[in-house]
């Protein structure tokens, strides 16, 4: 019988997930330039001049201090990332693992609206490798982009996504088989 592992031992678990996704990302995609951090005091910081854009979700304009916040609180196997080029932020996502981790969800992704960025076109594709290579460590089965922007479907069906119509007790999500 396998010992029962305790909340700490958990806690610890999945932020080594986390931290491995960070460490290989660059490698698989091939942009040894690009960084992946946790949310961090940084990331918030840069974050504070996207608000100036106008955005507003679900375009953007998340308050990610105070999602960071709920989900580090509530959610325990989320994933979070700040995905930076040298020392500019570029991009933040924020998801997490079901219960029995069958799937992850990708919940918000955002971009920084500078159209001048570094890695502009390419946020969607690093922030889906990283949550895939996440739901690879977690044992999951599916990756879903939940409640997607209609502008962005197109994008993430050529990613590999099919669309799943929601219904009253579940919103729409875009789906990924990892197996």
């Amino acid at each position: 019988m396998q010992k029962r592992m305790t909340f700490p031992e958990f806690k610890e678990k999945y932020s080594n997930y986390r931290e491995q996704v960070y460490k290989a990302v660059p490698n698989v995609i091939n942009m040894p330039h690009v960084n992946l951090t946790p949310i961090n005091n940084e990331a918030l910081a840069q974050n504070t001049s996207w608000h100036s854009s106008g955005r507003i979700p679900p375009n953007g304009g998340w308050d990610w201090e105070s999602w960071v916040s709920d989900y580090r609180r509530k959610h325990h196997k989320r994933f979070e990332a700040a995905i930076w080029y040298g020392n500019q932020l570029c991009g933040l996502c924020l998801g997490k693992a079901s219960g029995e981790n069958i799937h992850v969800r990708l919940e918000i992704l955002e971009g920084s609206p500078n159209y001048r960025h570094p890695l502009r076109g390419r946020i969607a594709f690093i922030a889906l490798t990283a949550t895939e290579l996440y739901g690879y460590a977690c044992g999951a089965s599916q990756v879903r982009i939940i409640d997607p922007v209609q502008g962005a479907i197109n994008s993430y069906k050529a990613l590999g996504y099919a669309l799943k119509s929601g219904n009253k007790n579940e919103p729409r999500y875009l789906v990924k088989n990892l197996t």
